[in-house]
């Protein structure tokens, strides 16, 4: 237990055939890279029906149920709790990963062993087809956690959270807020504030599907209360203080117009002042540190 390098956390509801697919992969890459010993992998079942049942598997596998659907927050939160790796990875059931993931993500682990927090590529998968992306201004300001903690404040510059590798002495530190969305966001937060290495990876890449129906993210009232708590963590760390909140107003507009209601009708009375402290946040957000 003690030689765990990696626990791979995947907390799933209802989405059976993805996380075979995933677990496949998986599977392939630990046997064929001779990583039995250095991975466990943990799957946190969210109350799906019917209930996950355990797979051929190499390695460790621990499947556990919720009593009822938590969702990700809890459910990453009671993965972690079971794991005994060094570092840690939270993979959402319906995304995917490269055949080379692992290997890569092994041996980027194995040459920079004091990492806090690694962020790879991705290839952003949608009904269009596959884009590869990567997180640039990580990237090029990993040298500096407060640089890219100042540029969480106002965006989300690391990306979703099977991007992610945290260590486990970071994440014993912090706080699995359960918010209605953008939960990752607020865990890269509180992360930075204890981390100094930082480690970031381009060329290794998870694929990231963006058409699932089911994601937060085509969920509009989750995706405005997501925003809104979010501002609520962040304003006291900004000289904006409570106007964040109306820069935050305007980054989820969209999903305000479709979700319609008194949130809407507050969000046309005030779309001047609103856009405004948008404007202005923006700019500062993007100026240098001193």
């Amino acid at each position: 237990m003690k030689n765990i390098l990696l626990s791979i956390i995947i907390p799933s509801y209802n989405r059976h055939n993805t996380l075979a697919k995933l677990l496949n992969l998986l599977s392939d890459s630990i046997t064929s890279n001779q990583l039995t010993k250095r991975i466990e992998v943990i799957i946190i079942d969210d109350a799906s029906s019917p209930a996950i049942t355990r797979p051929n598997f190499p390695i460790q596998l621990r499947i556990t149920r919720n009593t009822k659907n938590s969702g990700a927050p809890y459910s990453r939160e009671q993965g972690f709790q079971l794991s005994t790796g060094k570092f840690i990875h939270f993979h959402d059931s319906d995304d995917s990963i490269t055949s080379d993931w692992l290997t890569k993500i092994v041996h980027a682990l194995k040459n920079k062993p004091h990492t806090d927090l690694l962020l790879t590529g991705r290839i952003d998968r949608t009904d269009k087809g596959d884009t590869q992306t990567y997180k640039r201004y990580f990237h090029k300001n990993c040298h500096s956690p407060q640089k890219i903690s100042r540029r969480l404040l106002y965006w989300n510059c690391i990306g979703p959270i099977g991007g992610v590798i945290f260590s486990r002495q970071i994440l014993e530190k912090i706080p699995f807020k359960r918010f209605a969305s953008s939960q990752d966001w607020q865990m890269y937060l509180n992360a930075l504030e204890h981390s100094q290495t930082l480690n970031s990876q381009p060329d290794i890449k998870f694929t990231f599907n963006k058409t699932g129906k089911d994601r937060i993210s085509h969920n509009p009232r989750k995706k405005i209360l997501g925003f809104l708590q979010y501002a609520q963590l962040t304003e006291n760390r900004s000289p904006f203080k409570r106007k964040i909140r109306l820069f935050y107003l305007y980054r989820c507009r969209n999903h305000i117009f479709k979700q319609g209601g008194g949130i809407l009708k507050f969000y046309k009375a005030h779309r001047v002042r609103i856009f405004m402290t948008y404007l202005m946040v923006s700019v500062y957000s993007f100026l240098p540190m001193k």
